[in-house]
């Protein structure tokens, strides 16, 4: 088990400890990420310690050096409270809040994207559209950094939710491992001491299922946090890429002498353009804000 224990720990060490993964405009709002992480490895190590000062114990009892009720010491009557919630479902309220999405902002929630850009448009202006994005990602330095900022390295934000799926699945075996083993470990009547040593051992039990469903809920909010961006990414894109489209058809279809209502109407797309996209950033970063309390709590 102490193996297994180091391997999950190596798994860990393979996450990015900095936010810089989810993008310069959101990175900086998931300030738990590096500390929850820190916090995980330095409980699992609490419980590898806890395992080896266990089985030293053991080969002293069994080595007549020391009796079993000493290793264990007097059990802490009264200590523990039995109403309170375990970690497990202290952790299956966050993952019950993040599934319910309701940390998202309602314009980035459900089919509200969608609804942005359902109006049919022609070819050339998917034509427009496109190259006018990659003109705009190119050659205008003000939209090229707000969509690197967005950005992030998505590739690594699914490595980090990799790895938190890989440790809670281990976390999880490791726990029924520990259990199995001990509800064979001594046949026969339940003495004193020990009732007191599966009862010590039951608490680590109780550590690993709860390392495991810290890990499954860090799984679902770093894989949450890294959609929701790349959504909002390709909405502003889209935003952009629109907006350089109707530009060029100004351009193409326009006469000699523009009418003060044609420049009006034309500020005017500019101007909610603009809102959109400004919307949208403040609809992601306090969504990403929202869910970040989930990993401070």
């Amino acid at each position: 088990m102490r193996v297994r224990l180091g391997q999950v720990r190596l798994t860990g060490r393979q996450i990015e400890k900095g936010q810089t993964a989810f993008g310069a405009l959101c990175g900086w709002i998931l300030t738990g990420l590096g500390d929850r992480y820190q916090k995980h490895d330095e409980l699992l190590a609490y419980v590898e310690e806890t395992l080896v000062l266990t089985v030293r114990g053991l080969r002293r009892v069994a080595a007549g050096e020391q009796p079993l009720a000493e290793m264990v010491g007097q059990p802490d009557e009264g200590s523990a409270d039995e109403d309170a919630p375990s970690a497990p479902e202290i952790i299956d309220g966050v993952l019950e809040a993040v599934n319910s999405r309701e940390w998202v902002e309602p314009l980035l929630a459900e089919a509200a994207p969608v609804a942005e850009f359902a109006t049919p448009v022609t070819g050339m202006f998917m034509l427009l559209r496109t190259g006018g994005l990659e003109y705009a990602t190119t050659h205008v330095e003000p939209l090229r950094r707000l969509l690197d900022d967005l950005t992030g390295t998505p590739e690594v934000v699914a490595d980090q939710a990799g790895h938190w799926d890989v440790m809670a699945g281990e976390l999880r075996r490791l726990a029924s491992d520990l259990e199995w083993c001990l509800a064979g470990a001594f046949p026969g009547p339940e003495r004193p001491d020990v009732r007191a040593y599966l009862d010590i051992m039951a608490n680590n039990v109780e550590a690993l299922r709860g390392l495991a469903a810290t890990s499954t809920a860090m799984t679902l909010i770093t894989r949450s946090a890294g959609d929701l961006i790349l959504l909002a990414r390709d909405i502003v894109r889209g935003l952009i890429g629109d907006l350089f489209a109707r530009a060029s058809l100004w351009v193409i279809d326009s006469p000699e002498v523009v009418t003060r209502p044609v420049l009006v109407a034309r500020l005017a797309s500019l101007v909610t353009a603009a809102w959109r996209i400004s919307a949208y950033v403040t609809a992601l970063t306090t969504s990403i804000a929202n869910l970040s309390r989930s990993i401070d709590g």
